[in-house]
């Protein structure tokens, strides 16, 4: 379906090309001296890259003052084709980047509202196709879609983990051009044109058209995007629009959408997926192609268009061509007084000599305080921090949590339970300051599952201990849980990470859920986003705070023992009583060792027993376990366990 607009028939050039690289910025907002990284592409009169400049052949100005370029740097391709990619693993903490000053980013940005369903599939195609021959292995990508019911939809963050890229491509299948009124499920994803992850228009109000639904919200993009560092190439696949109006205002808006991409140094590279009618009527009128719409949104960013019908077809080509242009290019530095004003800087990069294309960002904004950031700002960030192996702000401080499983009884569907002791450091780091608490269960592509937000004041729990819990309904999978405190002035941030499994459920016999840890300790304060119509993990997990505490990161060395709250759905008519046994096994070495057992308490309901048990460890040394627990039925003899992980230090 195509998106119709109605403007003037001229293409006005918008400045050449973008702000890059908003690195990571203090805190505190005073006046401070940071750098500021420019990425620059040469190309020769043949346009392929030159690559043979040095710093004294480059100019750069701020703002009309030429400043002195302290770094310089040089990124040349070797070859065509990248390295080979490692092997990709899941981690619960992020794991650092390779050493560099810029990562190629790419967004791979599939429009469903101007596109078919054959183009949507080539699309899908030619991204896949993109990320296993040209992809680098520290090359950041991430998937977005449009459609004019949700918006702008992230369905996989910047990220070198090219497998969740994959995985994300080729679940985006929603159907091309539907309107906000038809029906059918959409992709999973999170919508980024939200506040607090709730679509802000379900329907368009009256007057309001489909071109400024889709200005209005990829502008809104565009600004959340100025503080990821670099350049953000953004790979766009749609069969664009005829531009052939008198619709001045129109045209503005486009204008401005291509200003504030960019002023957050993104280029659109424009892909058109319509294919060529095969039968293409007789004496009739020539078609004119969507193409328009592409280029003037590449040139307006500095990026360049595949325009013509049928480019996707010849996309093996196309990816050579955008992988010359962004494996090639210069890193210019120089310091800079940051102000913390949002002001917008113009940028002007030249060469000193020589006959030369030289591409350069226009301009960029000066940072400003988290608190002046807008919902769909604050909402990418929040994403940056979940997701990414390295975010982009001040590092977050890390604190552990535990993420357990269950199935209530009679219940078609599990629940996953969050349970986080937060630490004195996380408390005083916050220490009077409003705060935010965020969690998130992300399904095995990132898409959320569920959010849970809640608004504290650390300050009233000073010397307290604290526990946060919140359970939400899971089926079944694998899930990565995030807990996320984030001070609403600064952007300041404490996080925890834990992973979930949820199994099937069962159509009999005896299972074991998953066990919490626990260690001797005294009275906690319990908080968090319990939904108290549904929540039924108390029946599961609960505990004599007196006596026990949540069990919090790594088991300290010398620990005499642990104590463990273990639920079991029990089959019906089985009566007898459950007889437990533990073991440790080395994960290094792969030896077993028995641990005693003391059986503390026992809870019985209608399909469900729940074990506290007391397991020893004296003598067990530091080291990295996996601890068994297994259930027996007395009579029967029927029998099941559970396994997690078991830190020593």
């Amino acid at each position: 379906m195509k998106r119709t607009l109605c403007l003037s028939g001229l293409l006005v050039a918008v400045g050449l090309v973008v702000p890059a690289g908003q690195e990571q910025k203090p805190i505190q907002h005073e006046v401070s001296v940071s750098l500021k990284l420019i990425q620059v592409y040469v190309s020769g009169k043949d346009g392929k890259p030159a690559m043979t400049l040095g710093k004294s052949d480059f100019r750069i100005y701020d703002n009309g003052q030429e400043q002195t370029i302290t770094e310089f740097e040089k990124h040349a391709a070797s070859g065509t084709k990248p390295a080979p990619q490692p092997p990709v693993g899941e981690t619960l903490l992020p794991t650092p980047l390779p050493e560099t000053r810029l990562n190629r980013k790419f967004f791979i940005f599939i429009d469903q509202d101007a596109n078919d369903l054959e183009g949507i599939a080539k699309a899908r195609a030619a991204a896949l196709h993109f990320l296993d021959t040209q992809v680098l292995p520290t090359d950041e990508v991430g998937v977005f879609s449009y459609s004019t019911m949700k918006g702008v939809v992230l369905h996989a963050f910047l990220t070198t983990d090219h497998a969740l890229v994959r995985e994300a491509l080729r679940r985006v299948r929603d159907a091309p051009g539907r309107t906000v009124n038809t029906g059918g499920a959409d992709t999973a994803g999170n919508v980024m044109t939200s506040a607090n992850g709730i679509v802000v228009m379900a329907a368009p109000r009256a007057g309001l058209s489909s071109l400024r639904m889709f200005t209005d919200r990829m502008s809104d993009l565009a600004k959340a995007l100025r503080f990821l560092p670099g350049y953000k190439n953004i790979l766009y696949f749609s069969q664009g629009a005829v531009i052939n109006g008198r619709d001045g205002d129109g045209l503005r808006r486009l204008e401005a959408m291509n200003r504030e991409f960019a002023a957050a140094n993104a280029l659109f590279y424009a892909i058109n997926t319509e294919t060529p009618n095969p039968f293409p009527p007789a004496g009739g009128p020539v078609k004119k192609s969507g193409g328009e719409l592409l280029s003037f949104m590449a040139k307006g960013t500095g990026g360049k268009a595949y325009g013509e019908i049928g480019a996707i077809d010849v996309f093996p080509d196309i990816a050579r061509d955008v992988q010359e242009m962004t494996r090639n290019y210069y890193v210019l530095g120089y310091p800079v007084k940051e102000t913390w004003d949002g002001k917008y800087h113009k940028i002007k990069v030249e060469l000193v000599s020589g006959d030369y294309k030289i591409q350069a960002q226009s301009g960029y904004n000066n940072p400003k305080p988290f608190s002046d950031y807008s919902d769909l700002e604050k909402e990418l960030h929040l994403f940056d921090l979940a997701l990414s192996e390295k975010p982009r702000g001040q590092a977050p401080l890390i604190f552990p949590m535990a993420a357990a499983s269950f199935h209530p009884p009679g219940a078609e569907i599990g629940r996953v339970l969050l349970l986080a002791k937060l630490p004195g450091a996380v408390i005083d780091k916050f220490d009077g300051r409003s705060v935010e608490l965020v969690t998130l269960i992300l399904d095995e592509q990132d898409h959320t599952i569920d959010r849970i937000r809640l608004k504290l004041k650390l300050a009233e729990y000073a010397g307290k201990s604290l526990i946060f819990a919140a359970d939400s309904a899971t089926p079944p999978g694998s899930y990565r849980c995030r807990i996320i405190i984030r001070d609403l002035e600064t952007g300041e941030s404490a996080m925890a990470y834990a992973r979930a499994a949820m199994p099937a459920k069962a159509a009999a016999g005896l299972r074991v859920g998953t066990p919490l840890l626990l260690t001797a300790g005294g009275q906690a304060i319990f908080i968090g986003g319990i939904d108290k119509k549904n929540s039924t993990w108390k029946n599961f997990y609960s505990f004599d705070q007196s006596a026990y505490s949540l069990l919090s990161g790594e088991i300290p060395s010398g620990t005499p023992k642990l104590a463990a709250i273990i639920p079991c759905e029990i089959p019906e008519g089985m009566k007898a009583s459950l007889i437990w046994r533990a073991s440790l096994i080395d994960s290094g070495s792969g030896s077993s060792r028995s641990l005693p057992v003391t059986v503390m308490k026992k809870s019985r309901g209608a399909g469900s027993e729940t074990t506290l048990a007391e397991l020893g460890l004296e003598g067990i040394p530091s080291g990295s376990y996996r601890l068994y627990l297994q259930a027996e039925e007395e009579t029967t003899k029927a029998a099941a366990y559970c396994q997690m992980p078991l830190l020593i230090r």
